[in-house]
């Protein structure tokens, strides 16, 4: 089979050259944004899920390793279990966090809210990996890395290779619903006799990550081009080093005879030779014994690779080597009786490699020796494997250290790793990127109201699952390793449930209601803040925006909403705060019980509030009376879902901006999950980019709306959406669609109304009109009639407007009524909102 991958598909050789050849001089076809760790990991958990099933895909690719000589039956089994324990998309998280520093390394934003660089890391361009044929997983692992690096992706194979890799990445561009990763994913087998052809597929490179002896890199650095990031994954040497504390411990030797038998040695953190602190030559050949011993137990019970012909001879010479020298004194050579390892003895401190295939130098290395031998062989050192006593481990690493070791583990734990780990002494990520900055103008104007760049557009995964309902969300089952937090949110039945974050979904989060902030107009440099959220009881308000502020550098006193309110109208005067987040209905308590300090102070100047509504009437008070400059929303969002949008100086009543870094949104039907057509209101649902445990997809806020076309003014390109209400207040009629919060919101902000209000909807009937009775209960500050409430909302309400007086397709009353008039729920004694008399 070809192993060929070119657009996602297994193609000849024949073809991929016609294809590559087509695209050698044109630069834009291999000039792509950053791949969308978004899009990457919707894909990779789909593969491992598809590869756990050991369905179709998992045995076309297990055939493909078995037809291979040099894997054993084992190798093949362990080889797929590494792949899909690799695939792990919290794995793969772990190692963007720590070789990168972020799950997100390709945001351009301001390391520092106060200040006006920005900063990322950013792919170098086309990565080739030029790989040897003796790992099928390897290619596949390189490059998942180059694609975790942001990278488009050429992968050279030798001629000897197998298809696995082409299988494999053919795979998962069929599973990717966007079309994106085929473009960053290219297989070529590739001869190395082939010089010109290999050579212009090196062009197109920016970086080069080169795997084998010195031979084979300097072959390929030959006919690279110039500036090209050369990556070296060069051969390593490890060893092992046992203090004198524990050259007599019997457990010490097993576990170093099954580093010895492990792989056959194979892997670079393999031992090849084993130091002893403080042995004569007639101790290490006693030692030997011990390790003889070790060797004739363990080594039975691990199934053997037989070394080749080169292998072999090589074997043999090293041997005879050995023998010939023990007749002068100074070697010593053990081998089992069925020549499957051996012990080569020697009383000189010098680091030897192996010939493998359970083949072991053992030597003696004093402490005050292992720097002056082994630092001038730095550039080969791995891994080495300590026995020592637990007072001895920290001084002794300090010297392997300064020796060049570049890792350091028990015996008998060399091969193992952990998540993230650096390869050879370095994070491969980084030296796959570059890092680019860029710095605002001296008046800082260019992106005065913006902590980042916006993500290029891309496409989202295809979603064909139910639409989730609150209860849906909040049924859901969480792994504990996924629960690092709570908060209480509203429960469908009334009573409250918990939502349950990891720490890194609400650090995420919070950092972006923290850039939703800053473009609402929160200055860091300047303003000080005070926190007066609820706190308690699992609320989450207080504990978000004591965070966010943190995110943002602010100035911050984080009062909370204390009832004390002479303290805190005190606090705010002594201590110059001039920046106000908390809820609207403690802002008006605040600001009455502080009447007369305050409007002497005038000092406050901008205020942020979530959670209910800000009348218009409200807003005119606080700015005439206290001074008071901006009253904007904090955040749009729920516990649930989290921060979902925000405003910016140029965004009113219920507009804002999507936060899209964190979640996608579709607008569908009020009735039926379609899509609406832009500019048409409908039901918001949101699915999250970033949530580890709870699953946010295609949830239903409750809230309605419609997206709003072209930029905005502050320069934002992204989505813009406008809330018009709650779903179910939201009802069309007429040929529109009118809310229920809509009246609500008219008769607040134009009369400071605080009564209840219901509207009941009427079909025509014959030759009448649709009709809408709104009733209104009787509690006005001043007197109304229904003829002045009903100019009022032709005044305020232009939909309504439209279809009564110019579409003339509506008919609309205003009643004044007592309380007891209204209509209640027989269930629940809650007040109906919207009664539809039509159905």
């Amino acid at each position: 089979m070809s192993a060929n991958l070119w657009s996602g598909k297994i193609v000849s050789d024949d073809e991929f050259k016609i294809e590559i050849n087509k695209h050698f001089e044109n630069s834009l076809f291999w000039a792509k944004p950053p791949l969308s760790h978004y899009v990457l990991f919707d894909v990779v958990k789909k593969m491992q899920e598809e590869l756990k099933t050991e369905g179709t895909l998992y045995k076309t690719l297990l055939k493909d390793l078995e037809s291979r000589e040099d894997i054993t039956k084992d190798e093949v089994k362990a080889s797929m279990d590494g792949l899909i324990d690799f695939l792990s998309v919290d794995q793969l998280r772990v190692k963007l966090k720590r070789e990168l520093g972020s799950e997100h390394p390709f945001e351009l934003k301001r390391q520092d809210a106060r200040e006006n660089h920005f900063e990322a890391w950013y792919p170098l361009g086309t990565l080739v990996h030029v790989t040897p044929n003796n790992s099928p997983l390897l290619g596949v692992l390189g490059v998942m890395e180059g694609l975790l690096s942001g990278n488009v992706n050429i992968l050279k194979l030798a001629r000897k290779d197998s298809a696995f890799a082409a299988l494999f990445y053919e795979a998962l561009c069929k599973l990717d619903t966007t079309g994106t990763i085929k473009d960053y994913v290219y297989v070529a087998k590739i001869s190395s006799k082939e010089k010109d052809y290999l050579k212009n597929v090196l062009s197109l490179a920016d970086v080069i990550s080169v795997w084998g002896g010195e031979e084979s890199v300097q072959s390929v650095k030959e006919i690279s081009p110039r500036g090209a990031r050369i990556v070296e994954w060069g051969h390593k040497i490890s060893f092992s080093y046992i203090a004198k504390s524990k050259k007599e411990d019997s457990e010490v030797y097993k576990k170093l005879a099954y580093e010895i038998c492990l792989n056959e040695q194979m892997a670079c953190s393999s031992p090849q030779c084993v130091f002893i602190e403080d042995a004569d030559f007639r101790e290490l050949k006693e030692l030997a014994k011990n390790l003889e011993k070790a060797l004739n137990e363990v080594s039975p019970s691990m199934k053997r690779v037989l070394p080749g012909v080169q292998e072999t001879a090589e074997l043999t010479v090293t041997k005879e080597q050995v023998r010939l020298k023990s007749i002068k004194g100074g070697s010593h050579l053990v081998e089992s009786k069925n020549h499957d390892w051996r012990i080569y003895v020697e009383d000189t401190p010098a680091l030897n490699s192996s010939p493998l295939f359970r083949t072991i130098w053992l030597k003696p290395m004093p402490r005050n020796l292992i720097i002056s031998h082994l630092r001038p062989l730095k550039m080969y050192l791995q891994t080495a494997g300590i026995a020592a006593d637990a007072f001895e481990v920290e001084a002794l690493s300090r010297d392997l250290y300064m020796a060049g070791v570049q890792r350091i583990r028990a015996i008998g734990e060399m091969t193992d790793s952990y998540i993230g780990e650096p390869h050879d002494g370095v994070y491969a990520l980084e030296r796959y990127c570059q890092r680019i900055n860029f710095h605002d103008s001296k008046n800082a104007v260019m992106m005065k109201n913006k902590s980042s760049f916006e993500d290029p557009k891309s496409k989202t995964p295809i979603r064909t699952t139910p639409i989730m309902e609150k209860a849906d969300f909040q049924n859901q089952k969480v792994e504990d390793r996924y629960s690092d937090l709570f908060f209480y949110s509203g429960g469908s039945s009334g009573e409250p449930k918990l939502s349950v974050f990891t720490y890194e979904d609400y650090h995420r989060q919070m950092e972006l209601a923290a850039e939703g902030l800053y473009a609402a107009g929160l200055n860091p440099v300047t303003d000080r803040c005070m926190n007066l959220f609820y706190a308690g009881s699992l609320y989450g308000g207080f504990t978000s925006f004591f965070t966010i502020l943190e995110k943002l550098h602010a100035v911050h006193f984080p009062m909370g909403a204390s009832t004390d309110f002479a303290l805190v109208g005190k606090t705010i005067i002594r201590n110059k705060v001039d920046t106000l987040l908390g809820m609207p209905s403690y802002f008006i308590q605040l600001f009455k019980e502080n009447h007369e300090e305050l409007k002497k102070y005038r000092g406050i100047k901008k205020i942020f509030y979530g959670g209910e509504h800000f009348s218009e009437a409200q807003r005119t008070y606080l700015k005439r009376e206290y001074g008071v400059e901006i009253i904007r929303s904090a955040s749009y969002g729920s516990v649930d879902a989290g921060p979902l949008g925000y405003q910016c100086e140029f965004a009113t009543g219920g507009i804002h901006h999507l936060h899209e870094k964190l979640h996608d949104m579709e607008i569908v039907g009020l009735e039926a999950d379609v899509p609406v057509k832009k500019g048409e209101i409908g039901r918001l649902l949101f699915t999250s980019k970033v949530r580890h445990g709870q699953r946010i997809e295609r949830y239903a806020i409750g809230d309605v709306g419609r997206e709003l076309s072209g930029p905005c003014e502050c320069g934002r390109m992204g989505t813009r959406f406008e809330l018009m209400g709650r779903h179910g207040d939201v009802f069309r009629i007429g040929t529109t669609f009118l809310s229920y919060q809509k009246f609500q919101k008219i008769l607040i902000d134009k009369l400071e109304y605080e009564g209840s209000i219901q509207l009941h909807l009427h079909s025509g009937e014959g030759l009448k009109k649709e009709k809408v009775i709104i009733q209104i209960e009787n509690l006005f500050k001043t007197a109304q009639t229904p003829a002045s409430l009903l100019k009022i909302f032709m005044e305020e309400y232009s939909d309504l407007r439209l279809v009564v007086k110019e579409d003339l397709v509506l008919d609309f009353e205003v009643q004044v009524i007592e309380r007891k008039d209204l209509t209640f729920s027989n269930s629940t004694g809650k007040l109906r909102s919207v009664i539809d008399h039509r159905v």
